[in-house]
């Protein structure tokens, strides 16, 4: 599956739900608010549930809430 930076996966290897923030060949690098990047295959991830990709932006939105 191909995927772009900035799209929202769950990578199952870690049962976690991340942000596309780079993209090395077959790797990609994901982070979510709290937690360090880690590298995830993309051939083990999958686009997130619409359920997912809206509890990782209400995250995001919290952590810019309290940067402010």
């Amino acid at each position: 599956m191909r995927f772009d930076v900035r799209e929202i996966v769950l990578d199952p290897t870690r049962g976690q739900v991340g942000r596309i923030t780079a993209i090395n060949g077959a790797c990609l690098v994901l982070s979510r608010p709290h937690h360090p990047p880690w590298d995830a295959l993309a051939s083990c991830c999958m686009p997130a549930t619409l359920a997912e990709r809206e509890d990782l932006k209400l995250l995001e939105g919290q952590e810019q809430g309290t940067a402010a």
